[in-house]
């Protein structure tokens, strides 16, 4: 059985040939500087570019970096449950490919589970005194109004329930994961979800973050996709009872 390790980093990444470079070399800079064991896995989920490639030279030249291929295209939340199902680490956390969140905003998530949380998750909505966001205007809106429908759905009380950057304990990860059935883009608010059912503790934690150019995320045809799934969660965990 695999030693385990501090701390495991899951980055989905879905053609990310240009944007994932940058975001792997300021991880390893600060992983290497602040865990004395961690491992970076990359999920690719299909890509038809360069990424695998791109991934696999950073794996042959830092023992750190591991990549996952799923083969064909399955979606976010597939990418994101195969890495933190796979994971070693006693805290898991998932960030994004492109970057947005700095990996120096890991030590405000730390914070929150030393503190007791068993789950701390970024949060773009809630705002500090150091924490800057740096968004288009209508992708701001539209996030908002997004989220205001899952408060009132599914998850009241969660001011930011997308932003890909969420770190767990192992005990939370594997117990969320598990269960977790969503492939796409709502998998957030089905692990969010799962955590408030499991009795988890949650946190969310303000951070930076800035808007990288190149989404994959299409703000209209998803988000109706989304709310489609979000309707079936209740009935899908509705057996799904405290630990």
């Amino acid at each position: 059985m695999d030693e385990p390790v501090e701390l495991s980093v899951i980055i989905p990444a879905f053609n990310e040939e240009w944007r994932l470079p940058p975001t792997l070399l300021d991880y390893i800079d600060y992983l290497d500087s602040h865990y004395s064991s961690y491992e970076l896995i990359v999920v690719d989920d299909g890509s038809t570019d360069k990424t695998v490639e791109v991934a696999k030279k950073f794996a042959k030249i830092h023992p750190h970096v591991t990549i996952t291929t799923l083969g064909r295209n399955r979606g976010k939340g597939c990418a994101v449950r195969t890495g933190m199902l796979s994971a070693r680490g006693t805290r898991r956390l998932f960030a994004d490919a492109d970057g947005a969140t700095p990996c120096a905003e890991l030590a405000r998530l730390e914070d929150a589970i030393r503190a007791g949380a068993d789950i701390a998750i970024g949060s773009r909505a809630l705002s500090s005194r150091d924490t800057s966001i740096s968004t288009r205007w209508y992708r701001k809106y539209l996030g908002r109004g997004f989220n205001a429908c899952v408060n009132a759905l599914i998850l009241p009380g969660i001011a930011d329930t997308q932003c890909g950057f969420k770190l767990f304990s192992a005990r939370a990860a594997e117990a969320i994961f598990s269960r977790q059935t969503s492939d796409g883009f709502s998998f957030d608010v089905e692990i969010l979800y799962l955590s408030r059912r499991l009795g988890f503790s949650l946190r969310e934690v303000p951070i930076n973050w800035i808007n990288v150019p190149g989404s994959k995320v299409n703000l209209i045809a998803d988000s109706v996709k989304m709310f489609r799934d979000i309707l079936k969660f209740r009935v899908a965990h509705r057996a799904v009872s405290r630990l």
